[in-house]
């Protein structure tokens, strides 16, 4: 138990570090520690709609065609109330911001740099602590459900919104400093006009408002 608890507290101190400092603007460049965290610079997007100007019944049959012949997933479907679902799985890079990662290590034949966005689906980068060098893999992933609304105001105009859900899960494992490897799993969910933060090498994370976008896009 004893070795368990302290594999467990090495690794929460190497990760830990990846999220401990921030860069802020404006004034002068701090000078940059050797590893950081840079938050997010977007806002929170809100709920998205759009007005069509067509009946609903027209704009529910064009509409669900058009999603039907993307890569998205639909279910959950309701003509009736004039709701469906769509589904996302995979790279957040395009949908959620998680900031930067950055990171510098000194070694014998120089420094080593990183920098990537916190949503990478996939990195690989060094922690030096304590003149131990750690190795990092880092997974993201990203689970979304869009739901849509078409709601009919006017006889040929029709209200479409949207209201989102994203799940990112985050996969990291460490492995050095004479430890045995270590592997660290956290999932997080929030809707759309929220933010959702990581525990455990806090890492925070906003909506872009493309996801929404590239539905609503479909609309024609």
């Amino acid at each position: 138990m004893l070795v368990i608890r302290f594999g467990l507290v090495v690794l929460m101190t190497v990760l830990a570090a990846c999220s401990m400092l921030e860069t802020r603007q404006p004034g002068p460049p701090p000078v940059k520690p050797p590893t950081a965290y840079v938050k997010p610079e977007l806002e929170v997007v809100s709920d998205l709609e759009r007005i069509a100007w067509r009946p609903k019944s027209v704009v529910w049959k064009k509409f669900m065609l058009a999603v039907s012949r993307t890569a998205f997933f639909i279910d959950h479907v309701d003509e009736a109330k004039g709701e469906f679902q769509v589904h996302y799985s995979g790279d957040p890079r395009n949908y959620v911001d998680c900031g930067r990662v950055t990171n510098i290590v000194k070694t014998p034949d120089g420094d080593k740099s990183f920098d990537f966005p916190a949503a990478s689906p996939y990195q690989q980068y060094q922690i030096m602590r304590k003149d131990k060098l750690y190795q990092v893999e880092r997974r993201m992933s990203l689970e979304a459900a869009v739901r849509m609304v078409l709601e009919p105001i006017e006889p040929d105009k029709t209200r479409v919104a949207t209201a989102s859900n994203y799940s990112l899960t985050r996969d990291q494992t460490v492995v050095g400093g004479s430890a045995k490897p270590q592997a660290l799993t956290d999932t997080i969910s929030f809707n759309s006009g929220e933010t959702g933060v990581f525990p455990n090498a806090a890492t925070k994370c906003v909506p872009t408002g493309k996801l929404e976008n590239e539905i609503l896009s479909l609309l024609k």
